[in-house]
């Protein structure tokens, strides 16, 4: 089966809206072309075969039942149950996991569960006890130690390990309460047992910016330096530039093209040091020439070289609040590989002629020496493009001095661009309006106050053409059959579509059970500048899957593209790095580019070569990396938020009490999540704390809250009261655990208590047992109990949801990622 279709099928069973069907239905459903019916059909046998799914007798198609044990991955509860996601999905879906049959598992881990049926709702779902853990997520956790009477606990950050875990070496580390520590667990949480560490490295002071960031880098594993190795091979290589450039002038430009009389500048973010993409636009008879020319960096960085490897297994650079951890040595990164004012480079590039509607006319490739004209940030070019050279200036990061050259050269670049832009709209590109925020630090590195993004069509400029260039590249090794590593975005399932079409009809609209992009377009521009459109924007986010690499020829849903792949970021893009590996051996193969393939068959002929160089991997061997990127990237973005998310609960938790406009942005039975519109930090209002409108004689809420499948609401029995996402409300700040990455928020009303500072508070996660009133627990020889039992009581219903969803939810990337 086209891998465009396998992984779609898969999560179409998964859904909890699915109904057996047929081959023919499922083809249909999940638009499957005519011309593939037969091997979609010989595909699901395939799949079958291999015991991933079943067809019955009635030729119906689902996925199998489980087994007595089921291997998965753990997704645990703060309140100590937990779901397991099987590795390979079964038709009752996730197994509960109550806290008695936790073991010493955390969330993240690879368990294996024996499983027991039981009917619920008319349907069998899967409850269990884990025998075994597989594979640890993790063992190295930070946290802030303090002091209990006589005992030494660590209050772990994140929420993999919510109870406070002992160690007995502090002070043999010279830490102090107060400190942040990397600890690794020596004996897990097993029942009402606590966790057993040792401390590995006194970090400083929690809450302090700089320690933070290092706890971050500590806990999410991210890289450290460079070793010598690496170092000493980038040092080699800037050494070796001058002379490189020579031999270069020397030889005539045999195998590179002399772009430096080109007018080619680079826009960037103010901050930006390494500038990895510049442009230069031409203005032709029936529109225009665009070159994107990118940092050649697979020149410097031969395969299997230690500075390959590190690439590799760092994956992609990291971007944490007020600190970067690059992919590649700063030698490269900052140095020769940057696209720097006024400097020689090396590129490869991307060259596009488009008509006036712009409309791809033709396209070619080619590696080239070029000399950046002009560096502008992002507001300085939309301000020369609005005719403001004072507002320019005051965005200016070097000599403000704007010829008219300068000046037309963006004015054509914003007509392109905006064509670009439209035809791509045309195709169904999704575009999304949602919020976000630029954070503002003191010197420190606090977080002191937060603003809007500012919404510069410059952005959207380079955007459309480095989507352009990683498109062209895409497609050029599509037509010659040559697996890359491609930027993958399958289209939604029908049963997410669902969700999204049950918003928007309680919105006021309808789109058909599978819109094409263009429909989805058209409800996002029907629903923008309108009450609704929080909600429906939010919920098409939801309906999307996550990007990922692989080099499966699956497309990009969300960019309306056949074929995308990564080609712009190499200095800081693993993906990108291998792509223009490639590229150098179709460049070799073609004369720079002068002579591509005409033909089929010379296509097929060129196919050949090209899968035997060493430059252009095997499909397996793509996938793997994909995978490793994937990963990467993920984890990344993770540390990212986790950083970002905790200086400003840093911030907002000194203005606990205080209210705050705010959106909702989910619902469950549980209660809202809304997102406060300034910060974009994220609060949970419980259920029980929602205000009905209905009380007893002793000031309580009468009813209770029901979430209706139907709309996605919380609606209130007594009363009819509902939330919904998309709601506009203003809600109070009641509590912030830092350590959590959590804020809890009360819907405002006029009794709200006063506004005031909030206090420092040591969570009582688990920590219940630590103190007495007689006093501190003896530690003697065995480890801490807590009591269970207001946990296991707290099991409701709505406690069993899947956590599948939940993952897929926060996992959704930002898009615009994809567009650079």
């Amino acid at each position: 089966m086209p891998d465009r279709y396998s992984r779609r099928l898969i999560d179409h069973l998964q859904h909890d809206s699915y109904s057996p069907a047929d081959i023919p239905t499922l083809a249909h459903d999940l638009g499957v072309a005519p011309d593939e019916t037969a091997l979609f059909a010989h595909a699901v046998d395939a799949l079958a075969k291999a015991n991933r799914l079943v067809v019955d007798a009635q030729g119906k198609v689902t996925l199998p039942q489980a087994g007595e044990t089921i291997v998965g991955v753990l997704r645990k509860n703060q309140r100590g149950f937990g779901f397991v996601v099987p590795q390979t999905p079964v038709a009752e879906g996730d197994v509960f996991i109550p806290p008695p049959a936790m073991g010493d598992a955390l969330s993240g881990d690879t368990v294996k569960v024996k499983v027991q049926r039981q009917a619920r709702s008319g349907k069998t779902e899967l409850a269990g006890k884990i025998i075994e853990v597989i594979t640890r997520k993790r063992s190295r956790f930070t946290g802030e130690l303090t002091r209990q009477g006589s005992s030494w606990v660590v209050y772990p950050d994140g929420r993999e390990l919510t109870q406070p875990v002992v160690v007995r070496d502090a002070a043999s580390r010279n830490a102090k309460p107060g400190d942040k520590v990397v600890i690794e667990i020596l004996h897990y949480p097993e029942g009402s047992t606590l966790a057993e560490g040792v401390i590995t490295e006194v970090l400083g002071e929690a809450g302090l910016p700089s320690v933070e960031t290092q706890a971050v880098i500590a806990a999410y594993n991210l890289p450290g330096e460079f070793d010598e190795r690496v170092s000493a091979q980038a040092r080699r290589c800037a050494e070796h530039f001058d002379r490189q450039l020579a031999q270069l002038e020397s030889d005539g430009f045999s195998d590179r093209d002399d772009l430096r009389g080109q007018f080619i500048i680079t826009i960037d973010p103010p901050d930006a040091k390494d500038y990895d993409d510049a442009i230069h636009i031409t203005r032709t008879p029936d529109g225009w020439e665009l070159g994107v020319h990118i940092a050649d960096v697979a020149h410097w960085i031969p395969p299997g070289s230690p500075l390959d490897e590190e690439a590799r297994a760092r994956g992609n650079s990291v971007y944490l609040p007020r600190h970067v951890i690059p992919m590649l040595p700063e030698v490269l990164s900052n140095g020769i590989c940057s696209l720097q004012e006024g400097v020689p480079r090396f590129c490869k590039s991307a060259f596009m002629h488009y008509n006036r509607r712009g409309e791809l006319l033709r396209s070619g490739v080619a590696q080239v020496l070029i000399q950046s004209a002009k560096r502008l940030t992002y507001l300085e070019a939309q301000a020369l493009i609005d005719g403001d050279q004072a507002e320019a200036r005051r965005h200016a990061k070097t000599e403000p001095n704007y010829t008219p050259q300068l000046i037309a050269t963006l004015r054509e670049m914003d007509l392109c661009a905006r064509a670009i832009r439209e035809r791509r709209r045309r195709a169904g590109m999704i575009h999304l309006e949602l919020p976000d925020v630029v954070l503002i630090y003191d010197d420190q590195g606090r977080v002191i106050d937060a603003e809007k993004e500012d919404d510069a069509f410059t952005h959207t400029l380079i955007e459309m053409f480095m989507v352009e260039a990683n498109e062209v590249l895409a497609r050029l090794f599509e037509r010659v059959r040559v697996p890359v590593l491609r930027r993958v975005h399958p289209e939604p399932t029908p049963g997410d579509v669902d969700d999204l079409r049950n918003t928007a009809k309680v919105a006021g609209f309808s789109i058909p059970k599978r819109p094409t992009r263009q429909e989805l377009q058209s409800l996002l521009d029907a629903t923008r500048g309108t009450a609704a459109a929080p909600a429906v924007h939010f919920a098409v986010l939801r309906t999307l899957t996550r990007a990922e690499y692989s080099p499966a020829l699956i497309g990009h849903f969300a960019l309306a593209s056949e074929a995308y792949a990564h080609f712009t970021s190499p200095i800081r893009r693993y993906p990108d790095l291998t792509l223009h590996r490639a590229l150098a051996a179709y460049l070799a193969l073609t004369a720079n580019g002068k002579n591509p393939p005409r033909d089929d068959d010379e296509r097929a002929r060129a196919g050949e070569l090209l899968r035997q160089s060493p430059l252009c991997p095997p499909e397996h061997d793509l996938a793997k990396v994909g995978a490793e990127c994937t990963r990467t990237e993920e984890n990344a973005a993770s540390a990212e938020e986790s950083l970002r998310s905790f200086l400003v609960l840093q911030l907002l938790a000194d203005h606990v009490g205080e209210s705050f406009p705010a959106m909702v942005t989910g619902c469950t039975a549980a209660g809202v999540f809304v997102k406060l519109e300034k910060y974009l930090a994220e609060g949970l209002i419980k259920s029980a704390e929602l205000p009905s409108g209905r009380q007893d004689d002793g000031g309580r809420s009468t009813g209770a809250w029901r979430l209706d499948q139907r709309t996605g609401r919380l609606v209130h029995s007594g009363t009819g009261r509902s939330f919904g996402i998309g709601d506009q409300l203003h809600v109070t700040i009641t509590k912030v655990d830092l350590a959590l990455r959590k804020m809890d928020v009360a819907v405002t009303d006029p009794n709200a208590r006063d506004k005031g500072k909030g206090r420092k508070v040591y969570p009582k996660r688990g920590a219940s047992a630590l103190a007495t009133p007689e006093g501190p627990v003896a530690l003697g020889g065995g480890r801490i109990s807590i009591d269970w039992e207001t946990l296991k009581q707290g099991q409701d219903g709505s406690a069993r949801r899947s956590q599948r969803s939940k993952q897929r939810d926060k996992a959704k990337g930002n898009k615009r990622r994809d567009r650079k």
